[in-house]
């Protein structure tokens, strides 16, 4: 045989067998393409591309999507924030025996739910590609399986939550965040009172960006860096209720100790100007009901923000509602029969609602003399 047909030969058989291998296990899966143009450059691939799995990794990925620019979402912040959910879906998939042997689930259980809210929101994403929302969808079915194996019911608010993928949440940074310890002990109502809001028209769309726009600031302006935005619950002028920081982690919202076992719920508007809508009452009264009765929290222990911090939060439109409601049992029926006697003393002219549906603003400006009512 001849040195050229041997040559033939060999490049045919190195063909020919793998080709032949492949019938004997399933394909392999590989991860999304990356797209050429983004990769002719070494130097702007992110930091991460080459770490391999571990917490390190992920405290690096977090730390890089915390400096991108949230709005121009491209390839990598797509790829960055769905490794950043798999991987931790993946690290807890590892420990989840050992973590049961120990009868320590909580943790891992707090994981998985926080991949699976990073998930859900690649899996929606518009600017991912076809391969990154498969994985996502992929991902999101092992982090249900996972937490089926756990028997861990999912929290029951007695209201519809938007949750933080619906509304486009950022992901929090757990290196910024404190872990709630000893369960929940008092829940503080507040408004939200921003200098410049962003104006609501009664679309879940508006509301959302309204809640981007805090998370925003609260990210990007608070010294030491927050690693999430500081409410758990957030309510909108339609009684939509958002979620806010993952109840795993200590609010910023009361300043300080007072944020120990305290959770933070914050209507959307400034309600030194404007009186709540009753859509929002009625969410926030359902909301304060199922959590002091998932979490034992007693009626005395719902507080407004004024009781914490010299604030006009959550202003002299919902304070007397709150007030009214943290009283004890044998006055409930009574505070039940008055939920809108705030709006009595409101003026009767030059102040608009925030549940009106056009050129309403989630909130105005604090009154003068009173200190911005947000943390």
């Amino acid at each position: 045989m001849s040195f050229s047909r041997t040559r033939l030969l060999f490049a045919t058989l190195t063909l020919i067998l793998p080709l032949a291998g492949g019938c004997k296990s399933p394909a392999r899966v590989d991860p999304a393409p990356v797209p050429t143009a983004q990769i002719a450059d070494p130097e702007s691939l992110p930091p991460w591309i080459d770490m391999p799995l571990s917490w390190e990794k992920l405290r690096t990925l977090e730390l890089w999507i915390a400096a991108q620019d949230g709005d121009r979402r491209n390839y990598w912040l797509v790829e960055g924030e769905l490794q950043l959910a798999g991987g931790r879906l993946e690290l807890s998939r590892r420990e989840l025996s050992q973590e049961k042997a120990r009868g320590n689930t909580e943790l891992l259980i707090t994981r998985i739910k926080s991949a699976r809210v990073g998930l859900e929101k690649i899996a929606q994403d518009a600017n991912a590609n076809g391969s990154q929302r498969t994985r996502a969808g992929e991902g999101l079915a092992r982090a249900d399986r996972l937490l089926s194996e756990l028997g861990k019911p999912a929290l029951t608010l007695g209201v519809p939550l938007v949750a933080r993928a619906q509304w486009g949440a950022s992901p929090a940074i757990s290196a910024n965040l404190t872990r709630n310890k000893g369960g929940w002990k008092r829940i503080t109502v507040h408004h939200s009172a921003e200098a410049d809001p962003v104006p609501l028209d009664g679309t879940l769309e508006s509301s959302a960006e309204g809640l981007r726009q805090i998370q925003r600031s609260h990210l990007k302006s608070k010294q030491p860096p927050w690693g999430d935005i500081g409410y758990h619950f957030l309510i909108d002028p339609q009684g939509r209720v958002f979620q806010g920081r993952e109840l795993a982690w200590q609010g910023a919202h009361a300043s300080g100790n007072n944020n120990i076992q305290n959770i933070g719920v914050c209507m959307l508007g400034n309600f030194e100007e404007d009186t709540p809508t009753e859509a929002a009452l009625s969410s926030l009264g359902k909301l304060l009901d199922n959590l002091r009765r998932v979490y034992s929290i007693p009626r005395r222990e719902v507080h407004t923000h004024q009781q914490f911090k010299s604030t006009a939060c959550p202003g002299k439109y919902l304070e007397p509602w709150v007030e009214r409601y943290a009283q004890d049992e044998a006055q409930k029926s009574r505070a039940a029969a008055r939920p809108n006697e705030a709006s009595s003393q409101k003026p009767k002219t030059g102040v608009k609602s925030t549940g009106k549906s056009t050129g309403s603003k989630s909130a105005g400006k604090p009154a003068a003399g009173t200190k911005k009512s947000v943390n």
